[in-house]
């Protein structure tokens, strides 16, 4: 293994161990102002443009326990996970926290952050969901009211000018980060499924121009670095919308002998599959078509767009890979993903498509009865594909 990837990979692994660390000391040090804000959907490059340090919030490892007072039990991990956090006054560091309204959970937490954090401005950003005519203009809207109050934190006003310079910077991140699936598409062996996750969500918790430096650093170490060829069931996974998959769960799938070949994550390919059209005049149109093509780069259940099926997303995708299964990481509690599972179990069956389900719950329950799922999963698939 490259020293050189390894001593990146030591960095990023630092950073993502404590992913608010970063914004802290850069507002001990220079007095910076941050925002947290919830995922999926949100234009960062508007925080970025006024000079305020953004950071995608992110679930904790560490087990709900204060939050449990603030918040409902049969709730997602995500969700709960920031309401304890609030609660242990871990996020007092934040200036604003901007909520979505991309499910009904994620707006209870965003009520309960605005309680817990009574110092903190609490700002909320509308998306409409599917794509009708007037959904561009109404993106627009929205994205006027939050660029507003956005400028009201900072006093100063936000020119098209700053926006677009976000845009150049934060296009060169999703590129760097696409590159990396590019060189693991051709050697899957040359990055974990739990690395790859961490340089994602470096990238969330990171200023972009800092991280742009580090991945280009590491796409660098990755094409010299040297693997043992690896054969095994290539999986594709999919899920996982807005928290990070329990590294542990994804050891286990390697572990057993697959080979991971891609994903739509959302810290993964989902959060970088396309860029914004920097060639559009008006900034705020340029990010309210962003936001309507990703839906289309990658299908996502909260957007219900008719045009876009996710299904037949996850059976193309699988087979432009030459993957031979599909694992599908749930939240517990995830109704906009258990809403559309159905359609998924439908739509892979009928394509032939061997698929395993796993239900990811905040606090892991049983490691070894996933193992065994796991296993057991792969071993029949390959005894089939043998026959």
């Amino acid at each position: 293994m490259s020293n050189k990837y390894e001593e990146i990979m030591s960095r990023i692994t630092e950073i993502t161990d404590q992913p608010y660390e970063t914004a802290k000391r850069k507002k001990e040090e220079k007095g910076q102002k941050t925002i947290g804000y919830f995922a999926m959907h949100f234009p960062e490059e508007l925080i970025h443009a006024s000079g305020l340090y953004p950071v995608l919030l992110q679930e904790s490892n560490d087990p709900v326990t204060s939050g449990h007072a603030y918040y409902y039990s049969f709730f997602c991990g995500p969700s709960r996970s920031l309401v304890d956090q609030a609660a242990k006054e871990e996020l007092n560091f934040l200036d604003a926290i901007i909520v979505g309204d991309y499910c009904i959970q994620e707006i209870g937490a965003g009520e309960v952050l605005g309680e817990k954090l009574p110092k903190v401005k609490n700002l909320f950003f509308r998306l409409p969901v599917g794509n009708m005519p007037w959904t561009g203009d109404d993106i627009v809207e929205g994205l006027k009211e939050l660029k507003r109050d956005i400028e009201s934190i900072t006093g100063k006003t936000i020119t098209d000018n700053d926006i677009k310079r976000s845009f150049k910077i934060y296009n060169k991140n999703r590129q760097l980060l696409r590159e990396i699936y590019e060189i693991r598409n051709k050697t899957p062996e040359v990055i974990s499924s739990k690395d790859l996750v961490r340089i994602i969500q470096s990238s969330m918790v990171m200023l972009k121009e800092e991280n742009n430096i580090l991945l280009a650093e590491l796409v660098e170490a990755l094409k010299t670095k040297a693997v043992p060829k690896k054969t095994g069931p290539k999986v594709f996974l999919s899920g996982s919308l807005c928290g990070a998959p329990k590294f542990d769960i994804l050891s286990i799938i390697e572990n057993a002998g697959a080979v991971v070949v891609g994903d739509d994550l959302f810290h993964g390919w989902r959060y970088i599959s396309s860029d914004i059209d920097e060639s559009i005049k008006d900034p705020l149109k340029a990010i309210s078509e962003y936001y309507i093509r990703r839906n289309k780069d990658v299908p996502c259940p909260i957007r219900v767009d008719p045009d876009t099926k996710w299904e037949q997303y996850l059976v193309d995708r699988v087979k432009e890979l030459g993957a031979d299964q599909l694992i599908i990481l749930v939240a517990k509690y995830c109704e906009a993903h258990m809403f559309f599972y159905p359609d998924i179990k439908e739509a892979v069956e009928k394509a032939g498509i061997p698929h395993l389900q796993i239900q990811i719950e905040h606090e892991i329950v049983s490691l070894e009865a996933v193992k065994t799922r796991v296993e057991a999963f792969l071993e029949m698939t390959e005894i089939a594909a043998a026959k």
